[in-house]
């Protein structure tokens, strides 16, 4: 069975590794960069999982438990906001010391990898540099940030957003009803977690809540700005993106007057109350709001960053 099925939409991704394991020309650090919610780090693990189970054919229990001796996973904890050198210097640089267990190579993913301090990078390049022969290291990253060193060391693999109409069968075939997949799919942009994520239930409820804030604005009314941020911390990732829905919406139809051209037809009694600002005001506080929403993952003061959406969002819709 290929290793790959499930991954859809990413065969520019997916090609070089097949036939690096079908040669078994394997590199000894992969770079999978591309936009959050894609597939990459599921094409990791199943790259991962491929590598060791080719070799160790009575591994597959081991790997389904998540207990296999020769694969080992790497992320930030819960209580830091980074990777630090004590995950690359007491976790990875001891274990690729130890040579494979049961199968003939050893595997660690880096999962989002653009959260390593810079001293964990500066330590990990120094493993990329003189890898055991057994090694194979996969850096997972949503952002173009790493060092150009470690980049260097690496075969990059990117990955891209996913046609709406992949995206749509992805959630058929989950069992979801034709026309609420479409229309999921377009809200997405390509993202698979993106639409997973709209498609529980509560994200209409977000919605209202994300279109009462705006809608304040569009009567000329200043919003409250911590109320709003309390607003936004039910569920923040949905929210914001939710907000960035309605503002790129906004100034698409500000530059078209398309309704077509929507995302969520359900924002365009929004946007036609927005006709008078210009489009330069609207695409500052949609940047903004972009820009602040990757730190979520960071975990920098979540309230913080509540609070500073607020204010973009009230400072690009008045």
């Amino acid at each position: 069975m290929d290793c790959f099925d499930k991954i859809i939409g990413q065969e520019r991704a997916v090609l070089p590794l097949q036939k690096a394991l079908q040669s078994d020309h394997l590199s000894h650090a992969y770079l999978f960069m591309g936009p959050a919610g894609v597939g990459k780090y599921t094409t990791a693990l199943a790259l991962a999982r491929a590598i060791i189970l080719s070799s160790d054919l009575q591994g597959e229990a081991y790997w389904r438990e998540g207990v296999h001796p020769d694969f080992k996973l790497v992320e930030k904890t819960d209580k830091k906001s980074m990777i630090g050198i004590e995950q690359v210097t007491n976790e990875i640089e001891p274990w690729l010391a130890l040579k494979p267990y049961r199968a003939s190579r050893r595997v660690v993913i880096i999962k989002d990898a653009h959260l390593l301090s810079l001293p964990a990078a500066n330590a990990l390049l120094k493993t990329l540099e003189e890898p055991p022969d057994y090694a194979v290291i996969i850096l997972v990253t949503d952002e173009n940030n790493l060092l150009e060193t470690i980049i260097s060391r690496c075969q990059v693999i990117k990955f891209d957003l996913l046609h709406e109409e992949d995206l749509t069968a992805y959630l058929t075939n989950r069992g979801m009803e034709s026309a609420k997949a479409g229309n999921l799919a377009r809200l997405a942009q390509g993202s698979i977690a993106t639409a997973l994520m709209f498609a529980e239930e509560e994200w209409k409820e977000l919605w209202e809540l994300a279109k009462d804030l705006t809608e304040s604005l569009a009567a000329g009314q200043p919003i409250d700005v911590f109320l709003a941020a309390e607003k936004i911390e039910k569920q923040p990732l949905v929210m914001v993106s939710l907000l960035e829905t309605i503002l790129r919406d906004i100034c698409v139809y500000q530059q078209t007057g398309n309704p077509e051209q929507l995302l969520m037809v359900q924002n365009l009694s929004l946007c036609q109350k927005f006709k008078r600002l210009h489009p330069d005001q609207v695409g500052s506080a949609l940047g903004s709001i972009s820009s602040m929403k990757k730190l979520y993952k960071r975990s920098i003061n979540p309230v913080l960053l509540n609070i500073n959406i607020s204010y973009a969002l009230q400072a690009g819709l008045r």
